[in-house]
């Protein structure tokens, strides 16, 4: 009995601890607090983060715009910061986002980053052993930012699309991109790889979705750069200037692909080109549009 009673008072104690010193309705103070930090680094023309205040009146921050937060213990898991600074270009200080240990989701999209503060990179999202998506869309980054993302080994989704990433990645090494052995869903569209960039997303075996369309792919693409990409479900490929796509007897890879996109490529032989499809056992869906296809296209041989 008297145990019992020792467990209650431990727990009561405990519990005294959590709701007093830990939480502020609903959020924790010290990711509350983070939060508020955050917002004088973000200029926020559009107001979205109006209710980010520090005031008897809002301070559950897991009620704020923007912010999603668990159901069990009130941790900040969503942070949406899209289009919160705009009109000049700046550096990041990633060490911001690191009072959120519980962060699953991160958007930066159209945020006009440069790059990162000195020793304040984005290496620091490494301690966020939960964060599987990262935004980075529409900012200004440059290939320096890459080797920074291969310590996010939780990722699962990596949008790079529309920065000022060129010519191609080195995936190989300890501090290489071949460390994002969860990653399942990369965008790279809109930047200027050229044809060297295929060899180099070899090693990302986990990979679902790749998507490389609007870059400086040119010429002639072999599928088998692709054939280590064994769970590859999509692939898109489209508004860059390829003349042929070509697929060997033999492929072995892509067995899952499942989605294709190949629309404005410049492609000319239609017929050679869906003839091999049947090297793509679950292909349900090949976009072709905007080719001017030089011949009439048929489906069958004889």
């Amino acid at each position: 009995m008297g145990g019992s009673k020792s467990k209650m008072v431990v727990m009561f104690v405990l519990l005294l601890i959590i709701f007093e010193g830990g939480w502020s309705e609903g959020c924790l103070n010290h990711e509350r607090f983070a939060l508020l930090q955050l917002k004088l680094f973000f200029i926020d023309p559009y107001n979205y983060l109006l209710d980010w205040v520090d005031d008897e009146g809002a301070t559950d921050c897991c009620q704020w715009e923007r912010v999603s937060c668990n159901n069990t213990m009130g941790r900040v898991v969503v942070l949406d910061l899209s289009q919160t600074h705009r009109g000049e270009y700046w550096y990041l200080n990633a060490s911001l986002f690191t009072p959120f240990q519980q962060l699953e989701s991160l958007d930066l999209r159209d945020n006009d980053i440069a790059g990162c503060v000195e020793n304040e990179g984005l290496e620091r999202l490494s301690r966020l052993s939960n964060l599987k998506m990262l935004n980075l869309v529409g900012n200004l980054f440059n290939n320096s930012i890459l080797s920074s993302l291969a310590r996010l080994s939780s990722l699962t989704s990596l949008d790079l699309s529309a920065n000022r990433l060129k010519g191609s990645i080195d995936i190989k090494g300890p501090k290489r991109l071949s460390r994002l052995n969860n990653l399942k869903v990369f965008d790279l569209s809109g930047n200027l790889f050229n044809n060297s960039i295929l060899s180099s997303l070899a090693r990302l075996s986990s990979l679902r979705s790749l998507l490389l369309y609007d870059n400086r792919l040119e010429g002639s693409i072999d599928v088998k750069e692709f054939d280590s990409l064994s769970n590859l479900e999509e692939l898109d490929m489209s508004y860059n200037e390829i003349d042929n796509f070509e697929v060997p007897q033999a492929c072995s890879g892509l067995r899952k692909l499942s989605y294709l996109h190949l629309l404005r490529v410049g492609i000319r032989d239609g017929s050679k080109l869906l003839q091999s499809m049947g090297s793509f056992p679950s292909l349900n869906t090949l976009d072709l549009s905007y080719n001017n296809f030089t011949e009439t296209v048929t489906t069958t041989t004889q």
